[in-house]
This record gives C-alpha cells, structure tokens and sequence, in this order.
C-alpha cells in the first residue's frame, strides 16, 4: 500500500514525519548509498512506507480537522509557504502535543548529521571501489633511444 498524499499534506506534515518516523528512514537511506542497489532495500522501504501510513492514520485518527485545516492554508497560499499558515499551525502543533504528545522539532533539527546505529552488516565493498590494478614490471634491459629523437623537440640539441 503507498502512501497517496497531495505535496501539500507532506509539506504540512513533514517536521513531526521526519521525527516519527526518523530511524527507519535513516535506515533505509543508509541501505541505499551502501548497498548502490535499490532491490537490496525492499525490506527498508517497506518499514518506511508502513511508517508513513501509521503516521497519517495516527493523524487522521486524533488531529484529522486541524491538520485538514493547516494543509488546505499551505495548499492555497501562493507558493505553499508556512508563513502564512501560523495560526493553523499552532493549531495542528497544539493538538499533536495534547493527543499524541509529539513536540515540533526544532528549526534545523532533522538536518543534523547523525551516525545511524543499526543492526545491518557492513557491505563487504562499502565504496565500491575497484581493485587496484598490479604495478606495472620494472624493466630490466637497457632501453634504446628513440629513432628520432625526442618527442619534445625543443629538448634536443
């Protein structure tokens, strides 16, 4: 099942999404760069999608009206800015932290940098770098010098 919502409700929805459902994303990115194939990372996306679904049926089931309320503000204004959309938002904000007891994050909370713990093994070639190739041999006999001299003219003679 995917999660069928316009980029209004994501945007409206997005900073107490990233903090709900913050590990398994982290996992699921984490796969991606490792693992350089997305087919290795179903069971991630997976955990992702079922994330997401809770969410908004947590939403929908306890802050339905406010949360429509803020969306519709965001969807309508202009270029679906939050600036417009305040008192909606503390609206939305207030209800999640009385019913559900989530707290926005912070400005510039979610895009820190975090070391992800996880239960995956490491990829054996978390790089995907190439193996060196094998040094070239030394030469062992005397070289002879060009036939015609060297290729940079304006070092002979």
């Amino acid at each position: 099942m995917t999660v069928k919502v316009s980029s209004a409700v994501l945007k409206a929805a997005a900073h107490h999404y990233g903090a709900q459902c913050d590990k398994p994303n982290k996992e699921f990115m984490l796969c991606r760069w490792e693992e350089k194939d997305p087919r290795r990372c179903l069971d991630e996306g997976k955990l992702v999608n079922q994330c997401a679904l809770e969410f908004f049926r947590q939403i929908k089931r306890h802050c339905a009206e406010p949360f429509t309320e803020y969306w519709t503000c965001i969807d309508y204004s202009g270029q679906q800015l939050f600036r417009h959309c305040r008192k909606q938002q503390a609206k939305f904000d207030e209800c999640v932290l009385d019913k559900l007891g989530w707290v926005r994050p912070d400005l510039g909370e979610l895009s820190k940098v975090t070391k992800v713990k996880t239960d995956r093994p490491l990829p054996e070639n978390p790089y995907h770098s190439r193996p060196r190739p094998e040094p070239n041999p030394e030469i062992k006999e005397d070289l002879k010098p060009a036939r015609h001299g060297s290729r940079f003219f304006f070092w002979t003679k």
